[in-house]
């Protein structure tokens, strides 16, 4: 597939191919199944493993791209069509609001975050209500939660991105290298009072399995294109 990385973990997700897949290479044993929730022209929804809670997801571009704020201009509007519905079927599906963020890689640089090197952005729907997660400061700037403005404040840089339910969106870029990996995965976990948040030490395989079958098989979720 054109764009891929034949390294990537989150390309052989997407493309369905089992040896770089690494939600089945957690079960192992079991018949190989391609756990992608949506396809459209240019992005791809996968579960994440180490859930926040049931429901959590990644949305993909299928393009091997350091970050969301990376995408062309010309994907934009896919984007922002396929993020809403995203937000509003999982809404519907796990009856909670569903909070956004994303940890995006600088266009150049040797730092991969969180080990993963592909853009992923984060949507976990969530019953319980989580605050501002201490994101204050001169450093989180509030924008209007388009690709562009995104593109516009970042130009090329590390930031962090969260965006709550009901609430202006947010990006931190001046700090956002001296954040640790996951940042936002541990800001969360502590404000929901739990210990666990490292994909990579609590992968949870199950439970983002059962969160593919569930959305997958939902009538209401109704994404692939």
């Amino acid at each position: 597939m054109a764009g891929q990385n034949i390294a990537c973990y989150v390309c052989g997700q997407i493309a369905g191919d089992p040896a770089r897949d690494l939600i089945a290479q957690f079960l192992p044993g079991s018949p190989y199944i391609r756990r992608v929730v949506l396809d459209t022209e240019s992005f791809a929804a996968v579960p994440s493993l180490g859930p926040l809670a049931a429901g959590h997801l990644l949305l993909c571009p299928r393009t091997h791209l350091p970050s969301a704020a990376a995408l062309l201009p010309r994907a934009h509007a896919e984007y922002e069509s396929v993020k809403a519905a995203l937000a509003a079927r999982l809404t519907d599906i796990y009856q909670a609001p569903v909070h956004v963020f994303e940890h995006g890689m600088a266009a150049s640089g040797g730092r991969t975050v969180c080990t993963v090197d592909h853009a992923h952005v984060h949507f976990v729907p969530l019953p319980e209500p989580v605050g501002c997660l201490g994101l204050t400061g001169p450093e989180w700037l509030e924008f209007d939660g388009s690709l562009a403005t995104l593109a516009a404040l970042t130009r090329g840089r590390e930031y962090v991105m969260y965006a709550a339910p009901g609430r202006a969106s947010r990006v931190c870029v001046g700090r956002a290298p001296e954040l640790e990996s996951q940042f936002m995965r541990r800001a969360i976990a502590r404000a929901l009072g739990r210990q666990t948040w490292d994909w990579r030490t609590t992968p949870h395989p199950e439970l983002a399995h059962r969160t593919w079958l569930q959305c997958a098989s939902n009538p209401t979720l109704p994404l692939q294109q």
